[in-house]
């Protein structure tokens, strides 16, 4: 089948980066480069974005337009909005599918996911470990890994004092920080600026900011009041990166994970140290863009390397970053989706 029509409802509004990366980014992509329309709906109390939901729902159930399909992204709540879909599904259940890119059923109750995850014909997941739990309840499963938008903010230079950075919700990613990389940093004795997007809480600042007190060579910038719906002033902060981190407990939570962070620096030239874990393993490539780190010691031992570097060393890294980012750019997520549905017309 030869998608005409999407009809995509997520999760949650557009402060979720897996809603914009996974939902509104490529409807946009799809709508400039392959003319396919698309209705795009989050689940809100505002009046306005409930009279579209009643309004989507109505025309997919009296008026469905040809050869479209239905997204449903990683929704795994009882509520109205879940349970309207569930409505939805019984009456419209052909390509329909189920897109899932975090192991939410590890965190909250799973009945609500198994559920889509059955229901709809098909399911894409964001990781091999996403694949092979769907695969249990839906064998109509491809992986479909997030993608990075096209922004064209490119390193062309290292700072002088070593810069690095870590982007995401802090809160969630805390311990592993603090179990994997913060320790690495006091081991060091060359001066180091440390960059940290996403530190929302007070006492996750002062925590961060107490724990290097007694470490002077080593200067820490906390960006606080970002604007996450401007991607490209977060790009032109990332780019100032010279090492780019990404630490992952070795656990199903952080293995089924899409390795986000680590496509947001790859996407500007930032080598990248981080976890073998889940799909780090995966688009990490030890020696060419970055490097395996799995302790403190390891992320000591790899960014005093990484100091040592010529120019022209780092930026083989810097540029072999950029090469594996058409692994998951928009261009390679929006074919994904298409192809499935150009070779199963009965899905």
């Amino acid at each position: 089948m030869k998608i005409e029509y999407i009809y995509w409802f997520a999760n949650f509004n557009l402060s979720s980066p897996s809603v914009r990366y996974r939902g509104q980014y490529p409807l946009e992509f799809l709508k400039n480069k392959y003319n396919i329309n698309s209705s795009f709906i989050y689940p809100s109390y505002k009046f306005k974005i409930i009279l579209k939901f009643i309004n989507i729902i109505f025309k997919i159930l009296f008026f469905r337009k040809k050869n479209s399909i239905i997204v449903i992204e990683n929704v795994y709540t009882k509520r109205i909005y879940s349970t309207i879909l569930k409505i939805l599904l019984f009456f419209k259940n052909k390509h329909t599918l189920y897109d899932i890119d975090d192991a939410e059923y590890e965190r909250f109750e799973a009945e609500t996911i198994i559920y889509f995850m059955k229901k709809c014909k098909a399911c894409s997941v964001g990781s091999q470990v996403l694949m092979n739990y769907t695969n249990r309840f839906n064998k109509n499963t491809f992986l479909l890994t997030s993608p990075v938008i096209q922004h064209n903010i490119i390193k062309k230079k290292r700072n002088k004092i070593l810069t690095i950075g870590w982007i995401g919700f802090f809160s969630a990613h805390s311990k592993s920080l603090y179990n994997l990389f913060f320790p690495s940093l006091m081991m060091i004795d060359f001066p180091i600026k440390l960059i940290i997007l996403g530190i929302k809480n007070k006492k996750d600042k002062m925590k961060l900011i107490n724990y290097y007190t007694n470490n002077k060579n080593i200067k820490i910038k906390i960006y606080e009041n970002i604007d996450w719906l401007n991607e490209i002033d977060i790009y032109k902060k990332i780019v100032n990166f010279d090492i780019g981190i990404t630490t992952l407990l070795n656990n199903e939570l952080n293995q089924a994970k899409s390795a986000f962070k680590l496509k947001q620096y790859m996407s500007c030239g930032v080598p990248v140290l981080g976890s073998n874990t889940g799909e780090n393993a995966k688009f990490l490539r030890n020696k060419f863009n970055g490097y395996y780190c799995n302790n403190a010691v390891e992320f000591k031992n790899k960014i005093i390397e990484i100091q040592k570097l010529s120019n022209n060393e780092y930026f083989k890294l810097s540029s072999n970053s950029i090469k594996t980012f058409y692994e998951f750019n928009m261009e390679n997520y929006c074919k994904t989706l298409l192809n499935f549905y150009g070779k199963n017309n009965k899905i």
